[in-house]
């Protein structure tokens, strides 16, 4: 599939300044209506339901989830390779990216806890958060494909939570994230939406094809999802080719639901693209 939107990396040094600063930026939309109407139904298609409009009754509320989704599944490749999407990156981080996996696949994946998306996850503690010899550039690509209004599809950020972080801040999420839990075991998670009062909140209220790209280290959550309509997401990620992003990758593949090696095309493609993140560890497999 090609995509039908003009190439580029509408960034200014404003929007360069404000990623370093907030965590996040929102690429509004990466990819159009059509487009984002073609990756839920290549996701539908992963797990055996019926194109749209048929998916939506088949779903009924249900969560489905693939781990990798992206490196295991050739047909959103396309996705890693997205010229748009990879300028952005670059004109974010810098030039020198490589593709660090972390990737998923969602449909109506519940609101989760307060939570950071890296291998060091408590503020200041860990290699992560070292950056007298590397910086730490290593980011998520949120792709929601879904309309706010009739899934309530979101995601919440703390803006700057990935420099910063107060005692305050850090027991509120603590304690939310308890209340929570509590109300998950009881089927009620849906009652609970993502507050918070020491520290400001962005609710990012999303449209299909919207992009997320956001430091891995960002303190976030995904909002409630209710309505008539599931909620569809591609997730991956990107780093600059140093130590953290191999700390990161490394990170993920330890987990028995991430792929070890990556497929060899893929292997192939990023290399001759310049995004693969070489590491002596692995090996190549079919």
């Amino acid at each position: 599939m090609t995509n039908s939107r003009i190439i580029h990396a509408a960034i200014s040094a404003k929007d360069k300044t404000t990623f370093e600063r907030d965590g996040y930026h929102l690429v509004r939309p990466l990819f159009s209506e059509e487009e984002a109407a073609h990756w839920r139904n290549q996701i539908n298609a992963v797990f055996d339901f019926p194109a749209e409009p048929d998916a939506a009754a088949k779903i009924a509320g249900a969560t489905h989830t693939l781990a990798d989704g992206v490196t295991t599944t050739e047909n959103f490749w396309p996705v890693i390779f997205n010229e748009r999407l990879l300028a952005t990156v670059r004109a974010l981080i810098g030039n020198e990216i490589r593709y660090t996996q972390h990737s998923d696949l969602h449909i109506n994946l519940p609101g989760g806890r307060w939570h950071r998306d890296n291998a060091n996850r408590d503020y200041g503690v860990g290699p992560d958060w070292d950056e007298t010899e590397q910086p730490y550039r290593v980011v998520r690509v949120a792709i929601y494909l879904s309309d706010h209004n009739e899934s309530n599809s979101s995601l919440v950020v703390l803006p700057g939570s990935h420099r910063r972080e107060t005692r305050r801040a850090r027991t509120e999420y603590v304690i939310w994230n308890k209340l929570r839990g509590f109300l998950r075991r009881r089927g009620r998670n849906n009652l609970l939406s993502h507050h918070f009062l020491t520290t400001p909140r962005h609710v990012l209220r999303t449209q299909p094809g919207d992009c997320v790209i956001f430091d891995q280290r960002l303190m976030h959550a995904g909002g409630v999802i209710h309505g008539p309509e599931p909620k569809y997401a591609i997730y991956l990620s990107f780093g600059i080719d140093n130590q953290h992003s191999r700390n990161h990758r490394a990170f993920f593949l330890d987990r028995p639901t991430y792929s070890p090696n990556l497929p060899v095309a893929l292997r192939a493609r990023l290399s001759e693209n310049g995004l693969l993140l070489e590491d002596a560890s692995e090996t190549i497999q079919p």
